[in-house]
């Protein structure tokens, strides 16, 4: 079991599971300011041994001293992450710092972390919030501190998978978002800050099954920051669940009955897909000409679905064919639906659209329209060659498209169709 400590209050919370993460590369004291120097200094002698400065792997605050006022006296405090070398002490440890009227810095107070390393820093009002990881453990730790007379009080403490701040309202404050496994499924805190420093607090689990979270993001849906959170069955698949605040966490996804008919292959996670900065749900489909083909033999057409909180459904957004190992997606214009079919190269990873005739066998034998093909900057002089044009690249990759259907072709697109349908995905 869990505690939540938030002032007097207490409230039991259910235990769970969570993604473990590690830092990897410390760096080292000289590479820090002037200011920080003499931070690292009074944090020498505070500690009176041997240090090693531990730097947050994510979020905004990557630096082991963070300079932030946390006791609302206008004039910032520093917040010093490090650990030592003990066989007795595994775990981060917090030093409070604060500089006198002299200008010195000295440490004022010292608690003990819960984890050997830090995975996120992130500040609610005056509260701090550390996010920590460990090697031993597959959990990552929570902790909301308070500095009240001089001490970081724990006021709140879970495990999480994700951790985050979004104003999931609309109420223009942020609220503190902790996502975790549980037995069900996966367990989700809203913790909403008020005037009175008590925090409003929500919790809801969510039937999922078993298997862990896949991946996540946030997205504007009907005027609110909601987030998608799609989660891994151990059985087969992804599901996706969309969570926010309305008086009370929403997960409209599982409350109206739709969460198994988000249900898709591993891979396809809930992202945004065609660059207009909403999140969409991919769901599967054979190709055209693929109806009876068996699963990793056939090409499929995938539907970017929306959720429409006033019909409560959801609603198709467009089509698409997804290249997840080529990292784009090409949008399927209205008058191809049911007369073009795809048919991908095994061997170069080169998809090309055909006009589907169900009366020739092989679709590699039907009328190709247009290929595209992705490769590093070595491939360029060779794709040029062959009559392919590049119309996108990422530092890693170049994308290129060849028109091989005549213009008397109905079906065949211009280029610019071409380059509004192509997108990377990011």
């Amino acid at each position: 079991m869990k505690r939540l400590a938030i002032l007097f209050l207490c409230i039991i919370l259910t235990g769970c599971q969570a993604i473990t993460f590690s830092v990897d590369g410390l760096l080292s004291a000289p590479n820090v300011a002037d200011e920080q120097s003499a931070i690292y200094q009074a944090l020498i002698e505070s500690a009176g041994r041997s240090i090693t400065l531990e730097y947050p792997r994510n979020g905004d605050y990557r630096s082991a001293f963070v300079l932030y006022d946390i006791d609302g006296d206008r004039a910032e405090e520093t917040l010093a992450f490090y650990s030592v070398s003990s066989v007795n002490e595994s775990n981060v440890k917090i030093s409070v710092l604060d500089s006198g009227a002299d200008g010195r810095w000295r440490s004022m107070y010292e608690v003990a972390g819960a984890g050997s390393s830090v995975d996120k820093v992130m500040f609610s009002g005056r509260d701090l919030i550390v996010g920590y990881s460990s090697q031993d453990y597959e959990d990552n730790a929570v902790r909301m501190y308070r500095y009240s007379e001089g001490m970081l009080e724990p006021i709140y403490e879970d495990t999480y998978s994700v951790l985050e701040k979004a104003d999931l309202d609309g109420c223009g404050t942020e609220e503190t978002l902790v996502v975790k496994r549980s037995g069900v499924g996966i367990g989700v805190d809203v913790l909403k800050p008020s005037e009175s420093e008590v925090y409003g607090h929500y919790f809801t689990e969510i039937p999922l099954g078993t298997g862990t979270i896949a991946g996540y993001g946030f997205s504007q849906l009907d005027g609110v920051n909601a987030l998608y959170i799609d989660f891994a069955l151990e059985s087969y698949g992804i599901l996706t669940e969309i969570i926010y605040l309305d008086d009370g966490i929403v997960a409209p996804i599982s409350q109206n009955g739709l969460l198994y008919m988000t249900q898709r292959p591993t891979g396809y996670l809930s992202r945004d897909y065609d660059g207009d900065g909403i999140i969409e749900i991919p769901l599967l489909q054979p190709f055209t000409g693929y109806e009876t083909a068996n699963w990793g033999e056939a090409e499929y057409l995938t539907g970017l679905y929306c959720y429409n909180a006033a019909d409560m459904s959801l609603e198709l957004k467009a089509n698409a064919y997804l290249s997840l190992d080529g990292g784009y997606g090409f949008t399927i214009p209205n008058r191809w639906m049911n007369v073009v079919t795809v048919a991908k190269d095994r061997g170069t990873g080169e998809i090309t659209f055909y006009k589907y005739d169900p009366s020739v066998e092989k679709i590699s034998d039907m009328t190709p329209l247009i290929s595209f093909a992705s490769a590093d900057s070595q491939a360029s002089a060779a794709y040029d060659s062959a009559g392919y044009t590049e119309i996108s690249e990422t530092d890693l990759r170049t994308y290129y498209v060849k028109i091989i259907a005549g213009e008397d072709e109905p079906l065949v697109l211009t280029m610019d169709e071409i380059r509004d349908n192509f997108h990377i995905i990011e």
